[in-house]
């Protein structure tokens, strides 16, 4: 399964850049990096290039982040190879995303989460 992100409307990445002189587009960019490219049957390759097998990640964590009323929110997967950010509403069809990996990750992982 190819995972597809929703790019961010030009007009915002134009006035991040021009307020932050060019970082912000730029972090964003790595940050991607961390995200889901592809998922099959036996793990992910992160938009970095990082080939991860299902039985290699330990964690499954929900994190909220609040800053001046503004929420996000993303689910991190933990390994020992680094943590994969999913933040379903930058991705297309984010919701199957997530519940593809929560289908394929394992029972130790999922903690209580359920």
């Amino acid at each position: 399964m190819e995972v597809k992100v929703t790019a961010m409307p030009g007009c915002l990445m134009l006035i991040l850049g021009i307020f932050t002189l060019g970082v912000a587009p730029i972090a964003i960019k790595l940050k991607e990096r961390g995200w889901p490219k592809s998922l099959d049957e036996q793990g992910l390759v992160t938009r970095g290039g990082k080939r991860i097998e299902w039985s290699e990640f330990t964690k499954f964590e929900k994190v909220i982040t609040r800053v001046q009323g503004t929420t996000t929110e993303r689910y991190d997967l933990h390994s020992p190879k680094g943590t994969v950010s999913v933040v379903v509403h930058r991705l297309q069809e984010g919701t199957q995303v997530l519940e593809y990996i929560w289908q394929h990750l394992p029972e130790s992982a999922k903690g209580d989460q359920e």
